[in-house]
């Protein structure tokens, strides 16, 4: 891996894969990371990266994160507050009180830094792992119980971008960071993967099983998710 420097996205990082027809691009958090087949020149990356400038722009502005002293994250059936602490100053600690987590920061952390905005956005996703068993388990079985189809069971992982799977097998896994989300797009995903249960694909029919399953509001929910800001880094 390399890097190019981009005047208005800093150093893109850039990974060269065999096999690879197109050059591909993605942020991870505040950085821009690129893959291309190989061969490609520089000048071929800073065109490409030009011609999906504003695009690019689009999607980072959505997707950046911000966190402060005192600021207060609404979770399904959980809240997280992130404070300071000055017992550990290089470790960031939780605080389990019933449904609320206090997130204990360092205090004199500068929370705008980008080391310290990943550490956070780690330290939120670890939050709620111990939670997610006992939140979305209860929620999937209820919405699989209303839509009348069942798989062999629930399982909860920690995907970001892939928030749900259905395996062959029949077992449904979704990602513990579905609770960053309003309740209506957590059973957009519960639905999504119980219509493969029947559906193992993303036909014309899949998708009008899911819309039945939402009652008629899965491309608007869709859309909600599409523009969702995440509390945490993706």
């Amino acid at each position: 891996m390399y890097y190019i420097e981009d005047e208005e996205f800093g150093k893109v990082r850039v990974g060269i894969r065999a096999g690879m027809r197109n050059i591909t691009m993605r942020w991870k958090g505040e950085t821009l990371y690129m893959n291309a087949p190989r061969g490609v020149s520089e000048p071929q990356l800073r065109s490409t990266l030009e011609s999906f400038r504003v695009k690019l722009r689009a999607s980072r502005d959505k997707n950046i994160v911000s966190y402060h002293i005192g600021q207060v994250i609404q979770c399904y059936g959980l809240t997280l507050t992130i404070e300071e602490q000055t017992k550990r100053p290089d470790f960031i600690l939780f605080k389990h009180t019933s449904d609320n987590v206090k997130v204990l920061v360092p205090k004199g952390r500068d929370l705008d830094d980008s080391h310290n905005k990943l550490w956070v956005s780690k330290a939120l996703r670890s939050a709620i792992d111990g939670h997610a068993h006992e939140k979305l388990i209860p929620l999937a079985q209820e919405v699989s119980k209303r839509v009348g189809v069942a798989p062999l069971r629930f399982e909860i992982g920690r995907g970001l971008r892939k928030l749900g799977h259905c395996t062959p097998g029949k077992v449904i896994q979704l990602s513990a960071n579905l609770l960053f989300l309003p309740e209506e797009l957590i059973e957009l995903t519960i639905c999504h993967e119980l219509a493969h249960l029947t559906h193992m694909n993303h036909s014309p029919q899949f998708h009008a099983l899911v819309d039945t399953y939402l009652m008629g509001r899965e491309k608007q929910l869709e859309k909600k998710l599409k523009a969702f800001n995440w509390p945490v880094l993706r």
